[in-house]
Parts: C-alpha cells; structure tokens; sequence
C-alpha cells in the first residue's frame, strides 16, 4: 500500500482549544498524565509549546524556566508558523508539541524546524492522533468531515518513527492513549474500548512519543587514531604523542 504524501496543498487551521474536540477535557487530562512522568526529565532554560493546545496543558513537573506558547493565530506568547520558527540555531532546550502536525501543510518542515532549533540531547514531546483507532471511524460520518479532528490529516506513529529517525533523534518512550470513538454523545468517553485497550493498546485515539536530538561525530574514532599514528611516525621521536 502507498502512504500519500505527507506535502499538503494547504495547511487546515488548528484547534485552538481542547473544547473543540469531542471529550477535549477527557483528552487533556490523558495526555498531560503520560507527559508528566518525562517532565522531571527536561532541563535548561527555553521550552516552546508549539501550537494552542500545546500551550494549554498543565504540566507542573516541568521545571524549565523560560516557556513560552508558539502558533500562528490566537491567544500565545508568539505569533509565528511552525514551518519557519524564529529561533537560532540549537537555543531550545525542549519542544511540545500536541496535535499540530496533522493540520500543517508540510509537517517534515516543522520536525526539520524542531530539529534545527533544539541543542544537542533536547527533548521533543509529542503527542498525535492515532489512524489506526476505532475513532477514524466515526470520521467517515458525512457531519463529522469538517469537524476537528477528523478534518485534519493523520499520520501513523510508525511513519512519524521513520520521520524522526531520518532528523537523529532517539525516541526513548513512545505508546498509545485514550482509547475512544470520539463521539461527544458517548460518556465516559472510553466506554467499550477501556477494557480492550489494555490488551490491544493500539486502540487508542493517539499516540505519544519524547525523543532526544542525538549528534554522531564526523569523524569515526577508529579512522581518527588511524590518522595520529600517521603523525606519530611523520614526527621527530622527541615530538611523538604517545
């Protein structure tokens, strides 16, 4: 089977808020729950939570000083697109980022943004929505098409491991979440799945990942202590390094 392509023609304008989605409240709660442990983690000094959800969870463990809300629209601490953050290169200690990727045109160019801005050893904490759960279903619903988050585009969490690899960066935990058919209508919101979801994880409505940018030397150590035992015998005895 081919994977469309992740290039868009258009980016679709992202939720601004938890309540736009079905269970919002019921969905932050999960996602702030499997973050919090990775918090105590993160270290330095600048954290940018990428898009408005991002910047609405709470998340009391987080100890980094600087944190400040990124997105192109609404009610954050800087206005800007993802595919062009203003950030030096490597001057982020960490990045979160919830449901974003889906409803960007060129979601490789926001992760090759991330990568860029973070240091070497940051942190990346994702979060997604799952393509492979029983709510994709309830997107197939003529009213549901237009409603978030079914009018985004979604990626699978295998694809966003290769998208990932292909930046350097080691993911270190990764899993699903709030398993759930999405339908407001439906309380609790994981009623029929909560059991099933215990075995079969993938049940989940999304899924989440913390990954570290990891930098490889240039220059393999064993070709590098080839080169000095060159020096060595070019150099006079007295000179020579042991």
């Amino acid at each position: 089977m081919m994977l469309k392509p992740a290039l868009g023609e258009k980016s679709v304008k992202a939720p601004h808020s938890w309540q736009q989605l079905p269970h919002g409240n019921w969905l932050r709660q999960h996602v702030e729950a499997v973050l919090t442990p990775h918090c105590g983690k993160l270290f330095g000094y600048h954290l940018a939570r990428i898009g408005q959800l991002s910047g609405q969870l709470q998340l009391p463990k987080l100890h980094i000083k600087h944190q400040f809300s990124l997105a192109s629209s609404g009610q954050v601490d800087v206005y800007a697109e993802p595919e062009y953050l203003p950030f030096a290169e490597a001057s982020l200690d960490a990045v979160l980022m919830v449901a974003q990727l889906e409803f960007e045109r060129d979601p490789h160019q926001v992760l090759r943004e991330v990568a860029r801005s973070l240091i070497a050893d940051g942190y990346l904490l994702l979060a997604g929505f799952n393509p492979l759960c029983p709510a994709l279903l309830t997107g197939f619903w003529p009213t549901q098409v237009d409603r978030y988050p079914w009018r985004g585009r979604y990626f699978t969490k295998a694809r966003m491991l290769d998208w990932l690899a292909l930046l350097n960066f080691e993911v270190v935990e990764t899993g699903y979440l709030a398993p759930s058919l999405l339908i407001e209508s439906l309380t609790p919101a994981d009623r029929g799945l909560a059991t099933l979801a215990r075995g079969i994880p993938q049940l989940g409505s999304m899924y989440f990942m913390v990954a570290r940018k990891r930098q490889f030397p240039l220059t393999l150590v064993r070709y590098r202590k080839k080169q000095q035992h060159r020096l060595n015998n070019a150099l006079p005895l007295a000179n020579r390094m042991e």
